[in-house]
């Protein structure tokens, strides 16, 4: 396994706008748990993140004696005008209608379009990912949706969850694979573990 390469992404854990159902982008908001035991079935001495406070906060719970190297490559995207608001705010309003059916095209207003998004979070990832190795994210939804959708390659954006307390891992075989934009060898996805209320 050399010249493999093994990725895990983990999403953060929930914050009150989560938990709200808003759109949470750029905001830079804490999680909403502070203490818990958490098994993660892997182990690192180095978290590559997004350089925002719920994802610094989650791998501090997940792995406390791992290394934080933050990257705003990997924020979540911006939605400008929507951010921190939630469907039911947004759903009378046309051009939410138009970037929901066709988020490719359509761009929140004073937010980031699909296309810059995506070319700063692949750009980020290759950045940190450049030779085999196993690699450990905490990272965003919109983060893990678009690197699932372009790594498996059977499904889209719009089809593709990612989920909290869940750890997604891809491997590739050959490194070349990876920088040549080929999908995964393999996915899979495990639990992870959390007790709260100690």
């Amino acid at each position: 396994m050399g010249n493999s390469v093994v990725v895990h992404l983990i999403r953060h854990e929930k914050t009150k706008a989560n938990w709200q159902r808003k759109y949470l982008g750029w905001t830079d908001e804490p999680i909403a748990i502070r203490k818990a035991v958490c098994s993660v079935p892997v182990h690192t001495e180095t978290v590559y993140g997004s350089d925002l406070k719920r994802c610094r906060e989650t791998a501090e719970l997940y792995f406390p004696n791992a290394r934080y190297l933050p990257f705003s490559g990997l924020r979540e995207l911006d939605f400008g005008d929507f951010e921190m608001k939630t469907y039911e705010e947004l759903k009378h309003f046309e051009t939410y209608r138009r970037w929901i059916d066709a988020p490719y095209k359509v761009t929140p207003p004073d937010g980031e379009s699909f296309v810059d998004f995506e070319k700063r979070v692949l750009d980020t990832f290759h950045h940190i990912v450049g030779s085999g190795g196993e690699y450990v994210f905490v990272v965003h939804g919109g983060v893990i949706r678009l690197l699932i959708s372009k790594f498996l390659k059977e499904h889209s954006f719009q089809e593709v969850t990612a989920e909290h307390r869940t750890i997604y891992t891809f491997v590739w075989d050959d490194v070349g694979s990876l920088k040549g934009g080929e999908a995964c060898n393999r996915l899979s996805v495990a639990p992870i573990t959390v007790r709260e209320n100690l």
